[in-house]
């Protein structure tokens, strides 16, 4: 999860790259296991956003329309700085959620520690 904390880090350094224009494949970053179940989400402001952190992401992670997050069992908010955006992500279950916020990349801290839904 080192790891994708820090591909979630870099997504948030372009941001401030230019823009690619309007983006219409959703706002939702799903990262799936190989059977195609969502395993974490992470929910974006905007579909140009979610676009480039997925261009950096795993390649089990996909920006998508439709929200995965009624199916995972955890949630904890993050700060990005830079931009000084919130997040809200989504896990499969609440040990899920605290590994892979157990420590975060450079620029990335836990507003909100994991809970269960």
């Amino acid at each position: 999860m080192r790891t994708l904390t820090s591909f979630i880090l870099l997504g948030a350094l372009l941001a401030g790259c230019a823009s690619q224009g309007k983006i219409s494949w959703g706002k939702h970053l799903v990262y799936r296991d190989p059977g195609g179940a969502p395993v974490m989400q992470i929910d974006y402001p905007s579909e140009d956003f979610c676009r480039r952190v997925e261009s950096v992401a795993a390649a089990n992670a996909k920006c998508e329309p439709a929200s995965a997050a009624g199916v995972l069992r955890a949630q904890a908010m993050l700060w990005y700085n830079p931009p000084d955006m919130q997040v809200l992500a989504h896990y499969q279950d609440l040990a899920a959620c605290q590994k892979a916020n157990s420590q975060m990349a450079s620029g990335v801290h836990l507003e909100k520690p994991c809970t269960a839904k």
